[in-house]
């Protein structure tokens, strides 16, 4: 149960005619009441409970050796006109969704957006002002959470370990993991990401180490309940890790296609020489289509 119980962050990425579906779940040790989490993403989000047994059943899905065989609907959502809530910050939402309360939140102003996130009981620290006025130059949103005072884990105000999953659903023009805030949070040992992306092709980004591709089929997912409510189309998903030190995490991860040449089933070592090359040459065929679309 790696898969479960190691990594500091898990995700599963739906990406599917420039809409992606992230279901995130995190590690937290502490109090509830001094749980907040703040995810930028580029479009306008909407937000869904996801059950806690999702990445135990991605982790059952991806073990060895992967199928022999070769989205979910969303009518997206328009911002309605937000209320202003204190000079640069744009309140469009308020939910519940599972143990957490949520605010949808623009700012034109990083300041601002922090003394916003501190004043509505979002502990936010103001050393990260800094890394959302990256998000606020690109217009992203930002998604709000803290744990409503309800619910709690075993009867207790304490958490420790993985927390309830959540997912976001977004329009976005690449395929996308908000990494770059999460430098905030990092332990000094470093931060694992697991991440399971399903797309129309294999991908990767710089430095993960792949550890499962294959095509998935709705009729392959039949015994796993949650998927089957998430996945209803067939998708080639890719297995990804990575743990970051603070310094790697300057930046959002893109995941790219791997190059088609590359034989489905063949787990390729991207740190090796060969696949920094294979690595290159998918961003340049990336690059190449994303010009070519924009003529």
């Amino acid at each position: 149960y790696r898969d479960i119980y190691e990594p500091n962050q898990l995700a599963m990425i739906v990406f599917d005619d420039m809409v992606e579906k992230i279901i995130f779940q995190i590690d937290y040790e502490g109090d509830a009441e001094d749980f907040a989490w703040v995810i930028p993403v580029p479009g306008y989000p909407k937000l869904f409970p996801v059950e806690d047994e999702i990445f135990y059943e991605l982790h059952k899905l991806t073990q060895p050796p992967p199928p022999s065989s070769f989205g979910c609907g969303w009518g997206a959502g328009v911002p309605i006109p937000g209320l202003e809530d204190g000079e640069g910050v744009q309140v469009w939402e308020e939910n519940q969704v599972g143990i957490y309360y949520t605010t949808t939140l623009s700012a034109t102003d990083p300041n601002s957006l922090v003394v916003w996130l501190n004043d509505n009981g979002y502990a936010f620290p103001a050393e990260g002002q800094e890394i959302l006025d990256y998000y606020v130059q690109k217009n992203w949103f930002f998604v709000a959470m803290k744990i409503q005072h309800e619910e709690t884990m075993n009867n207790s105000e304490n958490y420790t370990g993985a927390i309830q999953p959540i997912g976001i659903m977004f329009f976005s023009d690449e395929m996308v993991y908000p990494l770059r805030i999460s430098t905030l949070s990092a332990p000094s040992w470093g931060t694992e990401v697991l991440i399971y992306a399903f797309s129309d092709e294999r991908v990767t980004f710089p430095g993960a180490a792949e550890e499962y591709n294959a095509i998935i089929t709705p009729d392959q997912i039949e015994e796993y309940p949650i998927l089957q409510g998430l996945i209803d189309e067939t998708f080639v998903l890719t297995k990804l890790r990575k743990n970051f030190s603070a310094e790697e995490m300057d930046e959002d991860l893109i995941l790219l296609p791997v190059p088609k040449y590359i034989v489905l089933g063949n787990i390729i070592d991207l740190n090796s020489p060969v696949g920094q090359f294979v690595l290159i040459i998918g961003i340049f065929v990336f690059v190449l289509k994303t010009k070519k679309r924009n003529i």
